[in-house]
């Protein structure tokens, strides 16, 4: 109902979270999950790309909030590492049996460490990116959560050492210590950062929603009654998938078309209320 470019893009960031999470294995069991797509640990990638384009979307929610508008190529930048994930994951040998432990078995090969790597740049380059986007903004609830997203990228940074002094020194016993910090960063900032984030997007956007939803929903069900629309659907559809002044504008004209069409007149309350509403917009531009 409450549509917007920032809404949308974190509706997108929080879909793809939920299925990061869900691949991971804590509602169905891992090996059922893994078994359906061959059992070679594939949901391990679908987890990585799940998880990547969730941050992704995230820090495009958060762009568009923000009103930062500048976007360069490298904005995307991340996305292209999607495909290289894929193409080194299937260079690893011996992908199977299905386990948690996936990556960490099998970081003596390169192209493991050349996929786990490449994930965690990804992340971190997206991340930081977030953070530099909101330099002059960094007050208050942004500030929370960017300290949020520092302490992932921190995680980020962790795991990167991780993956190269595991393969290409001889000092595992460091790099599984500095491994063991990535999943007590990396979920404590997701945390601060999404705290932050919601009572950010809601102080932004509960005024709006106060001012327009009454609105929309009688002109919705004004048009359902008076049947504007030659579809049964078109009004709830509209409220479901516009924002909600696009909505509304969108009703005003839909029935400013029947009035024409059938040439009447709505009752003086209703086309006083519609009168009131058509006010608020403009004094919105």
């Amino acid at each position: 109902m409450v549509k917007m470019k920032e809404a949308r893009a974190s509706w997108l960031a929080s879909v793809f979270g939920l299925a990061a999470l869900y691949v991971l294995g804590t509602v169905t069991p891992l090996e059922d999950l893994d078994s359906a797509l061959g059992g070679i640990n594939v949901t391990n990638l679908l987890q990585s790309s799940f998880a990547l384009l969730a941050i992704f979307f995230f820090n495009d929610s958060v762009r568009r909030l923000a009103n930062v508008d500048e976007v360069r190529w490298t904005y995307y930048a991340p996305l292209l590492i999607l495909p290289v994930m894929a193409f080194s994951f299937a260079l690893i040998e011996d992908k199977a049996p299905t386990a948690a432990s996936f990556i960490v078995s099998r970081l003596d090969q390169l192209p493991t460490v050349v996929y786990s790597g490449m994930y965690m740049i990804a992340l971190l380059f997206t991340v930081l990116r977030t953070v530099y986007m909101l330099r002059h903004k960094a007050k208050g609830l942004y500030a929370a959560f960017t300290i949020g997203l520092l302490v992932v990228a921190a995680a980020c940074s962790c795991h990167i050492a991780y993956v190269a002094l595991f393969h290409f020194t001889p000092w595992h016993a460091l790099a599984l210590d500095i491994g063991s910090w990535w999943d007590r960063l990396f979920y404590s900032g997701l945390s601060v950062t999404a705290a932050g984030w919601l009572i950010l997007f809601l102080s932004k956007q509960l005024a709006r929603v106060r001012l327009w939803t009454a609105d929309a929903f009688w002109l919705t069900a004004l048009r359902i009654r008076v049947n504007a629309d030659r579809s049964r659907l078109s009004p709830a559809w509209d409220l479901l998938n516009e924002t909600l002044e696009n909505g509304i504008y969108k009703s005003l004209i839909v029935l400013h078309n029947y009035e024409r069409g059938n040439l009447i007149t709505f009752p003086e309350p209703m086309q006083d209320r519609i009168t009131r509403v058509e006010a608020k917009l403009d004094a919105r531009v």
